[in-house]
């Protein structure tokens, strides 16, 4: 199913998005951008591509798939040393979906 289809309908609060701060001397001020400007559409088109990161958003695929081959090779260390001693009590790491979008925020 393509993102498109699954967001489709779907409303969204441009505030985060069309509001640039500005540092002046003493403290951070927000002014607001314009959504028919050309930076206002270039800011909402940076935030419907994927190169802007959002809590919201999901785990970079590298992290994802170094997170799971250090889990696997965990668990296989501790089979393999379970298999040569019988007597030791493998603690294996539970994989679960979620496991490395907590470990990344």
């Amino acid at each position: 199913m393509s993102r498109t289809y699954r967001r489709r309908g779907e409303r969204f609060a441009y505030r985060w998005v069309l509001r640039e701060l500005v540092i002046e001397p003493g403290f951070v001020r927000p002014v607001a951008i314009d959504r028919h400007s050309s930076e206002g559409r270039r800011a909402i088109a940076r935030f419907h591509s994927d190169a802007e990161a959002t809590l919201g958003g999901g785990v970079p695929h590298s992290f994802r798939r170094v997170f799971k081959r250090r889990q696997r090779m965990s668990n296989t260390r501790e089979f393999l040393r379970w298999l040569a001693d019988p007597s030791y009590d493998p603690v294996m790491n539970i994989r679960h979906r979620h496991s490395a979008h907590w470990a990344w925020w």
